[in-house]
């Protein structure tokens, strides 16, 4: 599913909505991964919303009782569905509940999410500041998350406040050079 749709292939993401149908999962199993798939088209079709869709795949995310792999892959790839107002609020006490854990994993999971949010504050022009990265220890495995957060922090500066100093930390070779706390 994942690389359909980031191979933008709707035929391929129906033609796994047939292999689910007709798989050996449990009932239960089909219907998440069956939303899985028409929340991954709906999002491949921006001129063409289905409300009822996005509706019931934010709906879903939340009966999940725990935050885990499936509800991770879930909110993060329908986060356009939601209000920026509540991403951010959604993205925050995720990040509150699960930054003390060890696992680069989860960490990484939670960069995603706070990156996703600054990328669609800037695509609404509703620029939302979370600080989480200065949060977490650097280490290689987490480099390029902490380098893009640190990135999309500065280009919301630069953008919220027209501070043209901002833009010298995305320049390429001084952004490849800060150092982290």
């Amino acid at each position: 599913m994942e690389e359909a749709y980031y191979h933008v292939d709707k035929d391929k993401l129906k033609k796994v909505k047939l292999m689910i149908t007709e798989s050996e999962l449990s009932e239960k199993d089909k219907e998440i991964q069956n939303l899985i798939a028409d929340g991954l088209l709906e999002l491949l079709n921006p001129d063409k919303s289905d409300q009822k869709i996005r509706e019931e795949i934010k709906k879903k995310i939340f009966e999940i009782p725990k935050f885990n792999s499936t509800k991770f892959m879930l909110y993060c790839n329908s986060m356009r569905f939601y209000s920026s107002a509540d991403n951010e609020a959604i993205v925050r006490k995720i990040i509150e509940k699960y930054q003390v854990r060890e696992s680069i994993l989860v960490k990484k999971s939670l960069f995603s999410l706070a990156i996703n949010v600054l990328v669609l504050s800037i695509e609404e022009n509703k620029f939302e500041n979370i600080d989480f990265a200065n949060r977490v220890p650097t280490n290689p495995d987490l480099f390029f998350y902490k380098s893009a957060m640190t990135f999309f922090t500065y280009f919301i500066q630069y953008k919220k406040n027209q501070d043209k100093s901002a833009l010298q930390y995305c320049d390429n070779k001084k952004f490849l050079s800060c150092r982290y706390a």
